[in-house]
């Protein structure tokens, strides 16, 4: 018989690492963009990524950079024309926010709340 481990394991914030809850829907999104259907939640969803690679990424680094983009693509009109650009922010924000630890990403989620929300921060 197995002895229970003793290690506590920590919640994902919002979670952010499980890949259905983020990247699903952000690649969802990506597909939804040009059809009848693409809705504000698509676009709100490719921001999410945007803004959480900006707050944790380095600055002047590709990531900051990537998801500068992305979020500047996603705070208009997204079009047909935006789509590869989107599509190639997405592919290189993505990925790395996976191998970030959970505590930075939490730290990224209230900094951003607190910035976009603050009366419920």
């Amino acid at each position: 018989m197995r002895k229970p481990s003793s290690k506590q394991t920590s919640v994902l914030p919002l979670g952010i690492k499980n890949r259905v809850k983020t990247e699903l829907p952000a690649l969802v999104a990506l597909t939804a963009i040009g059809e009848p259907w693409f809705s504000e939640q698509h676009q709100s969803d490719l921001l999410a990524v945007a803004l959480v690679v900006s707050e944790l990424a380095p600055a002047e680094s590709i990531q900051e950079q990537c998801a500068a983009e992305l979020q500047r693509l996603c705070e208009q009109r997204i079009t047909m024309e935006n789509k590869v650009g989107i599509a190639l922010n997405l592919a290189e924000c993505l990925p790395w926010l996976q191998v970030q630890p959970n505590f930075r990403i939490e730290r990224a989620l209230k900094t951003i709340v607190s910035q976009h929300f603050p009366v419920a921060a």
